[in-house]
């Protein structure tokens, strides 16, 4: 072999390898500046943590506590402001009288409805305001405060509904508060209790929208408007009369008891169109009719409303309550446990 091209071939060889050692000696000690460079930045970290007064600080404890105190008093000066609205839970009532205190009620809305002319479901006498069970049960002691609550409440919310002029209440439900049967286990929250019942009512729009502002501006309970669902049992506009040539620019004549809208026939009967209006007026008023001045935008006004509603009544329950129901929770966790 010739010395010449072997000593080229070795040579070529260990230029490669030299220069792809140099090329692994660069690349790791770049990774070595970086992670000492990392190594130095956490040291540094420590070292300045080290140095630093541990939290929570004496100060920073004092402003917590201070913090803490401030909300507390926020919250009891909210509960003490919720008790001009809410009236206090009866804890001395016994069931027995609330027994009698519902079927007062009972019998006092029957009559009042009866006489405000207001219908009461299918069958009137089978109403109970929602608490039907304890027409004949007496409910347990612990819930009798919280059900005295909620019957005070139903009266007054129905109440609202006769003063406003419904024509029906056509269904009712209440819903089961926890500890009765078909009840939940617990409120969802510890805070604001809810008590929803379910009605269907017939009303004309103004007494079914003076209700609503009635039950949102009550002084005494809390009421919120969960679900409503409203249908027209109207849905036809008022009639329009037509003449023989087709007009439809006629006086309209209605009469206010049968609220019978007078036909084209009828105005001719009376008259029309060969004497003046204002001397049809009397014609009609002798057979019970009147000029009906209401136009388009007053009508619409005049629909017979089928409304669903979920009422939730709610109370708001003070921290000294929420103290008590944690306690009688854990004595009952513990009995549990025994």
């Amino acid at each position: 072999m010739n010395h010449k091209a072997w000593l080229t071939t070795f040579g070529i060889f260990a230029a490669l390898f030299i220069g792809g050692s140099a090329f692994y000696a660069f690349s790791g000690y770049s990774k070595y500046s970086d992670a000492m460079g990392s190594w130095d930045v956490k040291v540094r970290t420590i070292e300045s943590l080290e140095r630093k007064v541990p939290y929570p600080s004496e100060g920073n404890a004092e402003a917590l506590a201070g913090k803490k105190d401030e909300f507390e008093k926020a919250v009891l000066e909210l509960f003490e402001s919720l008790k001009a609205f809410q009236r206090p839970l009866d804890a001395q009532l016994a069931n027995t009288v609330f027994q009698g205190n519902v079927k007062q009620r009972v019998q006092s809305f029957r009559e009042y409805a009866k006489t405000e002319g207001m219908e009461l479901l299918d069958d009137p006498q089978a109403f109970q305001l929602g608490f039907d069970s304890y027409a004949t049960d007496i409910p347990k002691p612990e819930l009798v405060p919280y059900l005295d609550y909620e019957l005070e409440a139903i009266d007054k919310l129905l109440r609202q509904l006769v003063d406003t002029d419904a024509e029906a209440l056509l269904t009712f439900e209440r819903d089961p508060i926890p500890g009765e049967d078909g009840g939940a286990e617990r409120q969802e929250s510890g805070v604001v209790h809810k008590y929803p019942i379910r009605l269907r009512i017939r009303a004309k729009h103004a007494s079914f929208q003076n209700f609503i502002n009635q039950m949102a501006n009550d002084e005494e309970f809390f009421y919120i408007l969960r679900v409503l669902k409203v249908k027209n049992e109207s849905p036809e506009g008022p009639i329009k009369l037509i003449s023989e040539d087709g007009s439809t620019d006629l006086p309209t004549y209605i009469n206010l008891e049968t609220k019978e809208v007078a036909s084209y026939a009828k105005l001719v009967e009376w008259g029309y169109p060969d004497i003046p209006a204002a001397d049809i007026a009397p014609i009609a008023r002798e057979e019970g009719f009147e000029l009906n001045k209401l136009d388009a935008r007053v009508l619409m006004g005049e629909e017979r409303l089928n409304v669903f509603m979920v009422i939730d009544i709610v109370r708001f329950v003070s921290p000294e309550e929420q103290a008590k129901s944690a306690d009688n929770g854990e004595e009952s966790s513990d009995q549990k446990k025994r």
